[in-house]
């Protein structure tokens, strides 16, 4: 975002969701039509795929500043509501505003990056490497931009009727592409200023929900959680969900956990179409979408209405990130974002691709490539770094109980 850890049982509930919990006296209605709007918006074929850093960049931040401004959402930062940053020679922005309660302590925090991988090309991300074409991302992550911006929008009218006992801030980060640089800096920022959120929700890919999933994790990074999002479950709302304990992953939440904030991330997980042009519009379940802006909502509204505090807790996996990593080859896999055991977890074998050519399957974990071992996610994009388009190599796969050695030619 390692064998899959998915809690999917009945939990103890603590007393105090209970609590909260009990009657859930708010409704909140996304507007399906501003999620397609927005959706739309991002994917725009003259914004080129959303590249950190191109010529686009800043009209897309002051579009959805814009748009935030019309929700009574205003500047965080007294520089205005674009929060400029520069990473090695891509300078991007932050998208930083907040809605003000009246007798408020603290804040909710709701993010997702607006940003893309433009057009594509080698060392871009892209599984189509050798294509140049606009990736328009409209799950990764137009979606989520889409579902953090309603989400946010719903809590206010729920501050209107009942009162916010915490501020609403909402994030649209920059250059998450690059190695989640835009949530860094600002996890950064406010961890300096002594201003970190008491929860930080992430959207990233909740575009594409499949059979009723909904993929959550961060359980294990405050207590209460999974009873928390169990109780925020009501039986109207048709979402099946996978959870899973860890702070870390492939995705902004991340940043925000290793300056020991509480975290939820919310994805429908990976599809054949990620990082690839074919990343449509008209691929996002939007019905779905809108009920995951629900569920988001509600749960946010335990914290930010409600009054329930996570307190943060250490899960057991904690590494370092490393920063991106230029890739020449790929095995054209989509990795299984919520896993939490040891290898890095294949959820997707695009047809046609080196993987697939070489009988890798969905769910195979890679333990080993030539003669070194892989261990965590981390050191998979390590490794496939260091190797070439055109290059056979061994990779090692655990399938059930057994191992295979696979030659792939990249």
């Amino acid at each position: 975002m390692k064998v899959p850890s998915f809690i999917t049982g009945t939990v103890v509930l603590t007393a105090t969701v209970l609590f909260l919990c009990q009657g859930h006296p708010h409704k909140h209605n996304p507007n399906l039509q501003t999620l397609q709007e927005v959706v739309m918006l991002l994917t725009n074929p003259g914004f080129e795929g959303r590249k950190a850093g191109s010529r686009h960049d800043s009209t897309l931040a002051v579009s959805i500043a814009n748009k935030m401004a019309g929700y009574g959402f205003t500047p965080y930062f007294d520089d205005g509501p674009l929060h400029k940053f520069s990473y090695r020679n891509v300078t991007s922005w932050n998208v930083v505003m907040i809605y003000k309660g009246k007798a408020t302590n603290g804040t909710v925090l709701l993010g997702a990056h607006y940003d893309h991988l433009g057009m594509g090309g080698p060392g871009s991300g892209s599984l189509r490497p050798d294509t140049s074409a606009i990736h328009p991302g409209a799950d990764d992550n137009a979606s989520g931009v889409a579902a953090a911006m309603e989400t946010a929008r719903l809590l206010t009218e729920a501050g209107k009727q009942h009162g916010l006992q915490k501020d609403i801030l909402f994030a649209a980060f920059g250059a998450e592409e690059e190695g989640t640089v835009g949530s860094a800096f600002l996890a950064d920022t406010l961890e300096k200023a002594g201003l970190l959120p008491s929860l930080m929700i992430n959207l990233d890919m909740v575009g594409r929900l499949r059979d009723s999933v909904l993929q959550v994790s961060g359980t294990g990074t405050f207590d209460g959680a999974d009873s928390l999002l169990r109780t925020r479950l009501d039986s109207t709302m048709p979402l099946v969900l996978k959870t899973s304990a860890s702070g870390y992953g492939p995705s902004d939440h991340s940043t925000f956990y290793r300056a020991e904030v509480p975290v939820l991330f919310f994805t429908t997980g990976p599809h054949t179409d990620y990082h690839t042009p074919f990343d449509t519009p008209d691929k996002i379940n939007y019905d779905g979408l809108a009920q995951i802006v629900r569920y988001a909502t509600s749960v946010a509204a335990a914290v930010a209405v409600e009054g329930f505090e996570p307190v943060y807790q250490e899960t057991y996996d904690e590494q370092p990130m490393p920063e991106k990593v230029t890739f020449k080859a790929s095995l054209g896999v989509i990795p299984d974002f919520i896993y939490e055991g040891t290898g890095f977890c294949v959820g997707t074998v695009i047809k046609g691709r080196p993987g697939h050519k070489a009988g890798m399957q969905d769910g195979d974990i890679v333990v080993q490539i030539n003669d070194r071992p892989i261990t965590t996610i981390e050191e998979y994009m390590e490794a496939l770094g260091e190797l070439t388009a055109g290059e056979i190599v061994w990779v090692t796969v655990r399938r059930k109980n057994r191992l295979l050695e696979l030659e792939v030619q990249l």
